[in-house]
């Protein structure tokens, strides 16, 4: 039972089990701007990971979090 005001917001399926067209269409609800993706932080390089993830264990800033790899 998922309590009210509670989102699962992560898939633990395979790739192979979301069909492209299906992710496709999510894509194209987000560039389009008719799906928002709530984004708590960015953080830059893998020497942020230990920080994105203690504020992900935190649980204090709603949102994804997301770790951008720089080249």
């Amino acid at each position: 039972m998922i309590p009210t005001g509670v989102r699962l917001t992560s898939y633990g399926g395979q790739a192979a089990d979301l069909p492209a067209d299906v992710f496709a269409h999510q894509l194209q609800a987000i560039a389009a701007g008719r799906l928002t993706v709530p984004i708590a932080k960015a953080y830059h390089g893998l020497e942020q990971v230990r920080d994105a993830q203690a504020d992900v264990e935190s649980g204090t800033t709603p949102g994804k979090h997301v770790v951008v790899l720089d080249d």
